[in-house]
């Protein structure tokens, strides 16, 4: 087991735990988990863009159409 260096025994980092480095599986379930491509950045994504376009029309009929022309 790896040892730490920062002076405090018995404690050795999260980091030297393979299950909390890297997915270990073989290499048939990683490209398949790839495949399927970044699908929650994606929503995410589209989410915050429908947020940001309904703000934008909310601000468009509530602020400057009421305003009417200008000159």
């Amino acid at each position: 087991m790896p040892t730490s260096d920062n002076g405090i025994e018995g404690h050795v980092s999260a980091a030297f735990s393979p299950e909390n480095v890297a997915y270990h599986g073989n290499e048939d379930e990683v490209r398949a988990i790839a495949a399927e491509g970044p699908r929650g950045a994606a929503l995410v994504a589209g989410i915050s863009v429908a947020i940001l376009l309904a703000i934008w029309i909310a601000f468009f009929f509530f602020i400057f159409v009421p305003r009417g022309d200008v000159g």
